[in-house]
């Protein structure tokens, strides 16, 4: 199956890595990281991989300066950026994606959504739990920029695959499979795309920053599969 890559911007950090200084002041980093999503096209269907963001969040205001945790990005990007538009100039039809799978609720990774209002929208449970209403705003969520109904929301109760605990296939002969990851959130989740003939990827969301840092089961699990490994905000693909 062939997985495109596609940018959705770019997302600034803060110069600080750590402290005080990151959330009032004390500039931003002279470097940038992409914020990827990606396109599986499978047998039975397009599948999305997060939607990335929206050039809403480079206009100020979008998101509420009274949190923290919104305080430590920049993006940067225009509405041609966007993942909609890109589908588009590749010659895809959004309405055409006929599954879309969020690793998390994060705004970086739900941004894009509003393109795909025909497709199955496919989140955890827990995830859902965390991030909506006003308990999700607190956590530093923005439910209030979804054009989401309740989406499709999947609790995982399939078997394990390999060190993960659960799973639900998306596409029902084992070669969508989503998986949990907690870490970065509680209801964090990764997707593995298996071709029929072996090999295939590991979207991995947040999972990591960079393949070196990802947990060490899955790097084996991803290693004995053969499958790449493909991050949210990762430059080296």
């Amino acid at each position: 199956m062939e997985i495109e890559r596609f940018s959705t911007g770019r997302v600034r950090p803060k110069r600080a890595s750590r402290g005080v200084r990151r959330y009032f002041g004390g500039g931003w980093s002279g470097t940038t990281h992409p914020v990827n999503v990606f396109l599986v096209h499978h047998p039975a269907g397009l599948c999305l991989f997060d939607t990335g963001q929206t050039a809403l969040a480079a206009a100020p205001g979008y998101h509420p300066r009274w949190h923290p945790f919104l305080r430590l990005a920049r993006f940067e990007l225009e509405a041609e950026d966007e993942i909609g538009a890109q589908l588009v100039r590749s010659g895809i039809d959004p309405g055409d994606v006929r599954w879309v799978v969020l690793s998390h609720l994060h705004t970086d990774h739900v941004g894009g959504v509003g393109s795909f209002s025909r497709a199955e929208v496919i989140v955890s449970a827990c995830e859902w739990e965390r991030a909506t209403g006003l308990s999700g705003r607190m956590r530093g969520y923005v439910p209030q920029h979804w054009p989401l109904a309740e989406p499709e929301l999947v609790d995982l109760a399939g078997p394990p695959v390999g060190p993960f605990a659960g799973s639900y296939d998306v596409a029902g002969d084992g070669s969508l499979v989503v998986v949990p990851t907690p870490g970065h959130t509680p209801g964090h989740v990764s997707l593995v795309v298996r071709d029929h003939g072996g090999g295939g990827a590991f979207l991995g969301g947040d999972i990591a920053h960079v393949r070196g840092e990802l947990p060490a089961e899955g790097a084996a699990f991803c290693a004995a599969e053969g499958l790449r490994v493909l991050l949210a905000h990762d430059d080296d693909l």
